[in-house]
């Protein structure tokens, strides 16, 4: 689920780093920045993986934006979302299995992680509030959400689901959020 976030994050920076370290040893060319693209990722993970640029994704006919940053397609990602700096990975194989509210749930929460950073709590409140401003995210959406994480357990990074649940009916209804 999305509690895995920060391990697919480490995960994935050390696979690529190590695929990557004998090329920016040879040639230096990007001895300063190991930091992967989005076309890196396509070309690491192979397959039917393949990059989008901003604005192209859609969920169940709704183009989704999370600013100028691109989604790579893996339907071989473990989860049904991941963020890493400066892109988004989405597996539609698993986001076909879930409501439209929650699909775009996901998208939004992996959109916070660009914008908030590596927190669980922080991009549920983004995902909830963004959802809320922009219309797609009813009372009914935020229980589908709901429903969803209550039986993610609670690790040594993330609080359980029924506690990420509660904290986003919070966010949710903060008045101050237009």
């Amino acid at each position: 689920m999305i509690t895995r976030q920060v391990f697919l994050w480490v995960g994935f920076v050390v696979a690529v780093v190590l695929t990557l370290l004998p090329a920016v040893l040879l040639d230096g060319a990007r001895a300063e920045d190991a930091t992967p693209t989005p076309e890196e990722y396509v070309g690491h993970v192979g397959g039917d993986s393949q990059l989008l640029q901003p604005g192209e994704f859609e969920l169940d006919g709704r183009r989704q934006s999370c600013g100028q940053r691109p989604v790579v397609i893996d339907n071989k990602l473990d989860d049904y979302g991941a963020a890493y700096p400066g892109f988004l990975i989405m597996n539609p194989r698993l986001l076909d299995k879930v409501s439209t509210p929650v699909k775009q749930w996901i998208f939004a929460h992996e959109c916070g992680h660009q914008f908030r950073g590596p927190d669980e709590e922080t991009a549920d409140c983004f995902a909830v509030q963004r959802g809320r401003r922009q219309g797609w995210l009813l009372p009914e959406g935020l229980e589908e959400v709901c429903n969803f994480i209550a039986p993610a357990k609670g690790d040594s990074m993330h609080f359980s689901g029924s506690h990420r649940c509660e904290y986003m009916r919070k966010c949710y209804a903060d008045p101050t959020v237009r």
